[in-house]
């Protein structure tokens, strides 16, 4: 249970990119505010990303830090994190031991990330499927990007329940395998792509879309799409982060309450 006293960390990495967080986080942030009735801070955890643009066009932007002591300044008895990452790898634990230190000052609690476990997952994929509409006659490139023997559990996990739904056209790679370029043309060439002149829409596994997916998907001669371009497949992307999906953006409010009916 929470009550008024209670204040919402919506954390998340960071963006520099104003239309990013303006289309994704920014939208969270107002989705969780309406449906709790708490107040809710924007937390980067990247300092120097969260001290460039904060007040930008009057937008408050947050350190853990700051966060924490406007909770104690505002003499809020309680904290709840909402972070927006998919695994509960690298990021989501380094973002726990910074509010670990601040527990003896205010009771902190962290929702679970967006996929941490088998059942989570799956309900990731309805949620992807209900997104990219996957046409049959097209094949689907969902690319995820952050590293940990965690997050790659969780990323083939959401591989899995997809094809268990009958959508072996959407495949997820990860970014940070060695040969991830390879891995999907070794599935669309399984796939037939070329031979079927089959679309290939890269669908990026991020809640904003910002500078680092955008140089690694298509930006150089070198990026993952371009390089699926030169063996000859027929290749698109979004261009948008998952957070810009009011179906995606749901899942955050639901975790929030999963923790707090516990």
């Amino acid at each position: 249970m929470t009550n008024k006293d209670t204040v919402i960390f919506l954390s998340s990495f960071g963006t520099s990119i104003l239309r990013a967080a303006e289309e994704s986080y920014y939208k969270i942030q107002a989705d969780l505010e309406a449906a709790t009735g708490l107040r809710v801070l924007q937390v980067y955890t990247d300092n120097a990303t969260a001290k460039a643009v904060n007040g930008i066009n009057g937008k408050k932007i947050y350190t853990v830090e700051m966060a924490i002591q406007e909770a104690i300044v505002n003499k809020y008895s309680e904290a709840i994190a909402v972070p927006v990452f998919f695994a509960e790898g690298e990021l989501y634990n380094s973002l726990r031991s910074r509010l670990d230190f601040y527990r003896e000052t205010i009771d902190i609690r962290i929702t679970n990330a967006v996929m941490y476990s088998p059942k989570s997952c799956d309900e990731v994929a309805d949620i992807m499927v209900d997104i990219i509409k996957p046409d049959p006659n097209n094949e689907y490139i969902l690319v995820g990007h952050e590293a940990s023997a965690y997050n790659d559990r969780g990323y083939d996990l959401l591989g899995e329940k997809l094809h268990e739904k009958g959508h072996r056209n959407v495949e997820v790679i990860k970014l940070s395998d060695r040969d991830s370029v390879g891995q999907a043309v070794a599935h669309l060439k399984e796939r037939q792509a070329i031979s079927r002149d089959a679309q290939v829409e890269i669908v990026p596994l991020v809640v904003a879309w910002g500078d680092y997916m955008a140089g690694e998907l298509y930006n150089s001669d070198n990026s993952f799409m371009w390089q699926l371009r030169k063996a000859g497949y027929r290749t698109v992307f979004t261009g948008k982060g998952l957070g810009e999906y009011e179906e995606f953006r749901k899942i955050y409010t639901k975790r929030f309450n999963d923790l707090v009916s516990k």
